[in-house]
């Protein structure tokens, strides 16, 4: 009878630990979430319907906020320089960082060499935006495409580095070791064999590469000062000091900021979960 009580007791300890733990992380979802619902929300509404009920459901939808955000407010320029910057700056950190981890991971493992590409994990980026600022001075690329897209790539290396460190030292050895035994270069087995298993990884990098690049607010403010080439995030800030009674074009304006990064994470979360944990195996 005793032992049938204890065990009585300790199930109900363990059901209701486990009920402050949903519940706990059912509040903290609602808390992550509210800021996204709430922009939602606000953007089909009407300004004064936003001060006076700034909680409640829309009663009549205006979509007309985000025909004015994209038309009006010169949004869509902003989203193609957005969308021109994030996706060049990825695409070409996708191609060079794995060539630099695999040498790292496989060819030459060295830990000073490894140290010395991910100190810039360590570095805070606002301690060198000044040196960025003259050097891409002194190339005569500043207020340019090209030197967003340079710096977006230097800023993402040292991250995406490590990353593919830790993925590529999980890899199985022996297919590059048969690969090789077949008389495939270096070059080839990494493009032919290394270069496709690291899928997962190269997803991780690059969506988290995407998501900052399009997210960024300061470099896009320090090196642009022509309106034909500012971002999103400069576009939100500009709503702001131009429409600043005008809330529901506001929130329209910051949901068109976030919907595509919000769409990307959906497709690649499965990768760069993988991506993510991979390295934690080995090495």
């Amino acid at each position: 009878m005793n032992s049938l009580t204890s065990i009585r007791q300790e199930t109900f300890k363990r059901d209701l630990g486990k009920i402050f733990i949903y519940l706990f992380l059912f509040i903290y979802c609602i808390a992550c979430l509210f800021p996204f619902l709430w922009s939602l929300m606000s953007s089909i509404k009407s300004s004064d319907k936003i001060l006076v009920y700034p909680f409640a459901l829309p009663t009549e939808w205006k979509w007309q906020n985000y025909r004015e955000a994209w038309v009006t407010a010169n949004f869509a320029l902003y989203f193609k320089n957005t969308a021109l910057y994030a996706i060049l700056a990825t695409g070409t950190l996708v191609v060079i960082t794995p060539m630099a981890a695999y040498v790292i991971a496989r060819v030459k493992q060295s830990n000073l060499l490894l140290m010395y590409y991910t100190l810039g994990i360590m570095v805070p980026v606002h301690t060198i935006l000044l040196p960025s600022y003259i050097f891409v001075r002194q190339l005569h690329i500043v207020n340019t495409r090209l030197s967003i897209i340079l710096i977006y790539i230097a800023f993402n290396i040292s991250m995406s580095v490590f990353i593919l460190v830790g993925f590529m030292k999980s890899l199985p050895r022996e297919l590059e070791e048969a690969a090789i035994i077949d008389g495939c270069s270096r070059t080839r087995t990494f493009f032919s064999i290394i270069f496709p298993l690291s899928k997962p990884g190269l997803a991780t990098i690059g969506t988290l590469a995407f998501l900052g690049n399009w997210n960024d607010y300061l470099v896009p403010l320090i090196f642009l000062t022509n309106s034909k080439l500012k971002v999103i995030t400069l576009g939100v800030q500009e709503l702001k000091g131009i429409f600043v009674e005008d809330l529901g074009l506001i929130t329209a304006g910051v949901v068109l900021s976030f919907v595509p990064v919000v769409v990307v994470y959906i497709i690649f979360q499965e990768q760069v979960i993988k991506g993510m944990t991979a390295g934690a195996v080995k090495g």
